[in-house]
């Protein structure tokens, strides 16, 4: 699958080659391009542009943290912008996490791991995850916990080509959720996609659940694929 936005990663690579190498500030600066992309509604590998007459394409309105979030998506906000290394580094959190909750096997950033971003925020949040040999599969966490209405915070499960995809709830359209979710174009991000593809929303079962309902949202590219 093409990536449209590889050139231009390779084009900035070019002309500072170790922008994106820097051991403390790698990640965000990686962050900071895609945003811009983002604004400029340049789509990300596996995502189409979504029409919006409401706001610039590209652009995604996401309500500010708030105390009362659960703690998880609260952790989990706070890795937006990590993103994956091309090559043969790998990001040091991706790569660790998978040890840190189990899955020994993994040790890398190219491994599908949308189901350990979920994993590991619950985790450091307190919270009773799936197995090492479930929680990386991401329709696994179809029949974790307990099932809910759409919430702030929940986690949601969708099917895609060949798998699965899991993150966090933030917000809705008519149409799309807005999920923040790991492995989402190779970084944590926000992005909506498709309420029909979902297949569960889930909820910690020893956890007290808020008023359901979500923030509206527009804007954004639709997620295809997130591979």
């Amino acid at each position: 699958m093409t990536d449209p936005r590889a050139p231009i990663f390779a084009a900035v690579r070019a002309a500072k080659p170790d922008v994106f190498n820097h051991p403390e500030d790698g990640a965000r600066r990686i962050g900071a391009l895609d945003n811009v992309l983002d604004a400029l509604g340049i789509p990300r590998v596996g995502q189409v542009v979504m029409p919006s007459s409401s706001a610039a394409v590209g652009q995604t309105k996401t309500p500010s943290p708030k105390a009362s979030e659960p703690r998880w998506l609260q952790l989990a906000r706070a890795k937006i912008g990590e993103r994956e290394i091309k090559g043969p580094k790998h990001n040091s959190w991706i790569a660790g996490a998978w040890g840190r909750l189990g899955a020994t096997w993994f040790n890398d950033d190219e491994t599908p791991w949308c189901g350990m971003f979920v994993a590991d925020c619950l985790e450091r949040a307190g919270r009773k995850i799936l197995g090492a040999a479930e929680f990386p599969r991401a329709l696994a966490w179809a029949k974790w916990g307990v099932p809910c209405p759409p919430t702030l915070g929940a986690v949601v499960v969708f099917k895609r080509t060949g798998g699965g995809h899991v993150g966090f709830l933030v917000g809705e359209s008519d149409a799309n959720y807005y999920v923040l979710g790991g492995n989402q174009g190779d970084m944590v991000s926000i992005a909506p996609i498709a309420k029909a593809r979902a297949v569960a929303i889930r909820w910690p079962h020893d956890v007290g659940r808020p008023a359901p309902g979500l923030p509206r949202m527009t804007g954004g590219v639709v997620s295809t694929n997130e591979a």
